[in-house]
C-alpha cells in the first residue's frame, strides 16, 4: 500500500511539474508566478524543469504525451534497481544527485561573476564585493537602513523581507525567512 501511494504521489508530483511548464509556456510565464531561466522554468516550489527536455520533438509545444514520457523517464531514473517501484534511498539517491548539480552550476557561476582576478577563487575582498563590485554589505545597509542610524533593526529588516518578498524571488535565490 505504501509503496502504491509513493508512486502515486510521484507521478502526480511529476505530471503537476511538468503541466506547470504548459501552463507558463502558453502564457509567456506572466502573472503564474515562475520565471523562465536558460530554458528552464521555476515554479514557486523551486522545481526546475527543462522546456526542451519536455519538448521532445522540438516543434514548441509540450504536448500531454510529452510530459508523461518525461514522468516515465524521471521514474525510471530514479528507480536504480529496475523493479518498477521508487523506494526513500532511490528518492533520496536522485534528490541528492540534483540537489549537487545545481550546486556545482550555481558555484561555478557566482565563481565566473565574482572573481575579480580570475584566478578561479574567491577572496574575502571579492565575496564582500559581490557580482557588482565595490562594498555589498555598504549597498544593504544603505538600502535597509531606513531610519539612517549606521544599523539594521529587527523591524527595518522585516520590513525589507517583506519588500523582497513582494518582489518575489531573485533567479534561484529563496525569499529570506524571519528568524
Amino acid at each position: 500500500m505504501k509503496r502504491a501511494v509513493l508512486i502515486s504521489g510521484l507521478t502526480a508530483l511529476a505530471l503537476a511539474g511538468t503541466a506547470a511548464v504548459g501552463i507558463a509556456a502558453s502564457h509567456g510565464n506572466a502573472g503564474m508566478g515562475h520565471h523562465a531561466m536558460g530554458g528552464h522554468v521555476m515554479g514557486e516550489r523551486g522545481a526546475m524543469l527543462n522546456f526542451d527536455e519536455l519538448d521532445a520533438d522540438s516543434d514548441g509545444k509540450i504536448t500531454a504525451e510529452e510530459m508523461q514520457a518525461h514522468a516515465s523517464l524521471r521514474f525510471d531514473a530514479a528507480d536504480a534497481n529496475s523493479d518498477g517501484f521508487v523506494d526513500v534511498a532511490e528518492l533520496q539517491a536522485q534528490m541528492q544527485a540534483q540537489a549537487t548539480a545545481r550546486m556545482q552550476d550555481r558555484s561555478a557561476r557566482m565563481i565566473e561573476r565574482m572573481d575579480a582576478d580570475k584566478d578561479g577563487k574567491l577572496s574575502p575582498e571579492e565575496m564582500q564585493a559581490g557580482p557588482r563590485g565595490g562594498d555589498r554589505f555598504a549597498r544593504m545597509l544603505n538600502r535597509v537602513d531606513t531610519d539612517g542610524d549606521g544599523a539594521i533593526s529587527r523591524e527595518e529588516m522585516e520590513s525589507a523581507r517583506a519588500a523582497w518578498a513582494e518582489r518575489g524571488p531573485r533567479g534561484d535565490r529563496p525569499v529570506p525567512k524571519a528568524d
